[in-house]
């Protein structure tokens, strides 16, 4: 979201990554999870000062998506029975949950890392390394 939030002091940072991940340069994957929640952040003025318009954010996340450098993940049929189980061993609550689904994901699609701002809310699961790379 950095990367196109023009507000971010960390816009240079998140750009150099993103770029990277789109010439092979970074190894990364996406989730579908993962570009709904930038179009649905990036385009609500209650989030970010300076929204995108609808148009401009579904084009990135296409392009994202359709870059063949960057992996694609997706839930198994597994994938449920292991975030409900991990929920209930946890406690998790609201939204929690979604979370909980992109760990199981990457475990499950053996995905050893997550670059998140969000350390602290992927390290409770103890499966994944995790790193914020802003930092």
């Amino acid at each position: 979201m950095h990367a196109f939030n023009s507000d971010s002091p960390n816009q240079s940072k998140a750009s150099e990554i993103l770029r990277g991940a789109m010439r092979r340069e970074v190894e990364a994957v996406l989730t579908h999870q993962i570009l709904y929640e930038f179009y649905s952040v990036m385009t609500d003025p209650r989030r970010v000062d300076k929204p995108l318009d609808p148009k401009k954010a579904a084009e990135i996340c296409m392009d994202l998506w359709n870059n063949p450098h960057v992996g694609k993940i997706s839930q198994k049929p597994s994938t449920p029975n292991l975030v409900f189980t991990k929920s209930q061993e946890l406690g998790l609550i609201g939204a929690d949950v979604f979370d909980c689904v992109l760990t199981m994901m990457a475990v499950e699609n053996d995905v050893e890392a997550i670059y998140t701002e969000n350390t602290r809310d992927f390290e409770r699961f103890g499966m994944l390394m995790v790193e914020n790379p802003l930092i």
